[in-house]
């Protein structure tokens, strides 16, 4: 399985690819600080190394998760379709939690700090 982790906080970037790689056993991690860089990189990611899920945060700088979203949903549908988009966010914006609700491209959302059992309970 592969994960693709898109967050600006490089500190909750390294946790959370240390606790799939830790926990989870999952060796194939790919990490972007920039929102702009990880959508560019799916963009020229034909088949090979498309993520199985993606932990996309939603308040960064230049480019939110939100407006990730957007252009992610442009990307050919037969990729997407094989990958989960799973919206993690320390935000207590009720309303970002009802734009990631009504997003067909979110497959769930989870608060930080990530919750190892709640991603699990999620994927399996």
């Amino acid at each position: 399985m592969t994960f693709l982790l898109i967050d600006d906080n490089k500190i909750d970037l390294f946790i959370h690819g240390e606790l799939l790689k830790r926990v989870l056993g999952i060796s194939d991690v790919v990490q972007y600080t920039f929102a702009g860089e990880a959508l560019q990189y799916l963009s020229q990611t034909v088949t090979t190394g498309w993520p199985d899920v993606i932990l996309l945060d939603i308040h960064m700088p230049v480019m939110n998760g939100f407006v990730f979203l957007e252009k992610y949903a442009h990307l050919p549908d037969s990729l997407r379709s094989k990958c989960r988009v799973i919206l993690v966010s320390s935000s207590l914006d009720t309303g970002d939690l009802k734009m990631a609700k009504s997003n067909p491209e979110v497959f769930a959302y989870l608060e930080k700090p990530l919750d190892v059992e709640q991603l699990k309970k999620i994927m399996y």
